[in-house]
């Protein structure tokens, strides 16, 4: 063996050494702090989080920045919903700057758009409510590139490098004649065909502009400061609760749309998962996600999954919806999955997860607010010893009155993780997201880094080549350094 190669190996040695030494410094700083809930959060505000990827774009914004917003905009507030509505205002409306100055108006309108009151006397009150605010964010969310703007300065104060938001990208008719011209037969080869035929996808180049516009419009407002490094990437929104020509004709063009713009990375079925259609046609969808899938294979899907409970819908509907997901939908990571327990052949589920690579996308408040799980009920923990890979979302961070921070918080505190299970989630959340390129892991049970750029944080020539043709590991190799600089800083607070 050469002099050369044997120093190589004592220094790879050495470096070994020296992070095991920091990791237990860490860890044995977060044992320190992990019961005293000030320090605790101060600790993981600090903690670098890496990626948001189960976030509703209308969702991140508190109640308080849409009344500023619709006051700004001279926009009004109906005094019986409390939805924002465009002006002038009218004898069943108010003008939204009047809500600066009368509190009833403020504090009603704040518990009108988010589940602040946090009603425990009504079990369905915490799923209405929260299912029930986004009509009511009314014009105040028309200016995307506002809320893409608020969503990146808010990424910014969470730590996170990087968003996958969740939003409806579509032209000025939606899907509306195109859906009903066609309708659905139960043929998705000639549904398809006549939705192209009578075109479908015609609006497809305006709604590309209209997003390009959307961005241009968030960037102005960043002005470069706070949040301009955070990269968002979009997921189109499918809504679940529309006849099944809707649905069809939605899939159709967010197939399309992905496969045409890369800033569109996913698509996703959103609604109330217990809606009695969705419930009804949720084997349907996942037929015509099969479907659409062997058309479009390289198109990424996400799906919410499995967010019921036994008193919110029947046990045929809790029986097999997230195991659907993951076969017929062709899901690679799933949203919510708190029914596991429910679900016909569980460990199966389980085990097809692993094998598959399927991520979960973990909403601990989103789960308490909605479906009132929380604590020993929540199955998070199940997951992660059925070596499933758990990420850390916010779901609605604004109507949920959380943000991503809080959801690490709430994991320590509600679900016991420790240190090192958070900054797998972390670095779970760029390993599993759709950002395009090679990983900068070899392995992820446990993160073993590729050859090329293993053993220091000052790459090589080979390392630094293969960063920037890899937009994912470049982003974790980000990641690694702002983790890296977190643990070897951070000070105990006493």
């Amino acid at each position: 063996m050469s002099t050369t190669t044997m120093k190589k190996i004592l220094i790879i040695i050495l470096l070994a050494f020296l992070s095991a030494c920091v990791h237990r410094n860490h860890e044995q700083a977060f044992d320190t702090i992990k019961h005293d809930p000030v320090a605790l959060r101060m600790f993981l505000s600090e903690m670098p989080k890496g990626a948001e990827l189960h976030t509703h774009l209308s969702g991140i914004p508190y109640a308080e920045d849409y009344i500023k917003w619709a006051a700004a905009d001279d926009a009004c507030i109906e005094q019986a919903s409390s939805r924002i509505v465009v002006g002038p205002c009218g004898n069943s409306s108010i003008s939204a700057t009047q809500a600066f100055s009368k509190s009833n108006i403020w504090n009603t309108s704040v518990d009108a758009l988010s589940v602040r009151q946090n009603l425990r006397d009504n079990r369905m009150w915490g799923h209405d409510q929260f299912f029930a605010t986004f009509s009511k964010f009314g014009v105040a969310k028309k200016n995307v590139g506002r809320l893409l703007a608020h969503a990146s300065k808010q990424a910014y104060r969470d730590n996170v490098q990087y968003v996958e938001a969740m939003l409806s990208i579509y032209g000025p008719k939606w899907v509306s004649p195109w859906a009903e011209k066609v309708g659905w037969h139960g043929n998705p080869v000639v549904a398809l065909r006549e939705l192209r035929e009578s075109g479908l996808f015609q609006d497809m180049d305006q709604a590309i502009r209209k997003l390009d516009e959307t961005e241009f419009l968030k960037n102005k407002e960043l002005r470069g400061g706070e949040g301009s490094d955070v990269l968002i990437r979009y997921i189109n929104q499918i809504y679940r609760g529309a006849d099944p020509a809707y649905v069809f004709a939605q899939m159709a063009w967010s197939f399309e749309l992905v496969h045409r713009d890369p800033r569109v990375v996913a698509l996703n079925l959103v609604g109330p998962e217990d809606s009695p259609i969705a419930v009804r046609d949720y084997e349907l969808h996942m037929e015509m996600l099969d479907f659409f899938h062997k058309l479009y294979p390289d198109v990424p899907i996400t799906l919410h999954a499995g967010e019921l409970t036994g008193w919110l819908t029947t046990p045929e509907a809790l029986s097999n919806h997230i195991r659907l997901a993951v076969i017929k939908g062709h899901a690679q990571r799933i949203g919510h999955g708190v029914d596991l327990a429910y679900e016909e052949k569980a460990r199966d589920t389980l085990s097809l997860m692993k094998e598959k690579g399927v991520a979960l996308e973990c909403l601990l408040s989103s789960n308490d607010s909605i479906l009132k799980v929380s604590g020993k009920n929540h199955p998070l923990n199940v997951y992660i010893s059925s070596g499933v890979p758990v990420t850390l979302s916010s779901d609605d961070m604004g109507v949920a009155r959380s943000t991503l921070t809080n959801e690490y918080v709430r994991a320590v505190v509600d679900q016991g993780l420790d240190y090192g299970q958070l900054k797998k989630a972390a670095r779970n959340s760029l390993e599993y997201s759709f950002l395009k390129g090679e990983s900068l892991w070899k392995k992820s049970d446990p993160y073993i880094m590729i050859g090329v750029c293993a053993g220091d944080f000052v790459p090589d020539s080979d390392c630094m080549s293969f960063l920037s043709n890899s937009e994912k590991a470049a982003r974790q190799w980000e990641l690694e350094k702002k983790l890296k600089s977190f643990e070897e800083n951070y000070r105990v607070v006493h």
